[in-house]
């Protein structure tokens, strides 16, 4: 499982509609099975946990191949992800090329988080949050999930609602509003 940290931590509020939603399709089960976790995970800070949905064309092997560790899996499709940073690019490349349309992936480190959002029209967009960047990201949160804007504006408390970034969040990024 790597060198992450499992830390005990309780039943995090369950969103009714979850920041990794994205597209059409309810997903709010697949919350529900990762609030019920009982432990939260923390990298190293040489690692990134992703959530990966909406990508069904992205096979196990093709992420265990590029030394990318499956932690946890919720339905058929959506993994929970440690993506060591020797694999980040490839990763990264291996998401925007095969992430359907709609949907977005974020890679969240201890000192970074990246978005790569695939657009209705299969457009790509990677951005790395930051406080010129966080306004345009949250557009496309919001947009691309149906959430409203007043909801995904601060971007770490969005993220923190998947019980997979948590404690990530809350140890990393608590004080930020981007």
């Amino acid at each position: 499982m790597g060198r992450c940290t499992m830390a005990g931590c309780g039943q995090g509020k369950v969103r009714q509609n979850p920041p990794s939603a994205r597209g059409i399709r309810p997903r709010a089960s697949l919350w529900e099975l990762g609030s019920k976790r009982g432990y939260a995970l923390i990298p190293e800070a040489h690692e990134h946990l992703s959530f990966l949905m909406g990508a069904d064309a992205i096979t196990d092997d093709d992420l265990t191949n590029l030394g990318v560790k499956i932690l946890e899996r919720y339905g058929s499709a959506s993994r929970g992800l440690l993506v060591p940073a020797a694999s980040l690019s490839l990763y990264s490349a291996l998401v925007r090329e095969r992430l359907s349309a709609g949907f977005w992936n974020e890679i969240v480190g201890r000192h970074e988080i990246l978005f790569i959002f695939k657009l209705p029209d299969g457009t790509v967009r990677e951005v790395a949050l930051s406080e010129a960047t966080s306004a345009e990201i949250a557009e496309l949160c919001s947009s691309l999930n149906g959430d409203p804007i007043e909801q995904t504006s601060n971007l770490p408390r969005y993220l923190s609602g998947n019980p997979f970034y948590g404690e990530l969040i809350a140890a990393f990024y608590a004080n930020e509003s981007r």
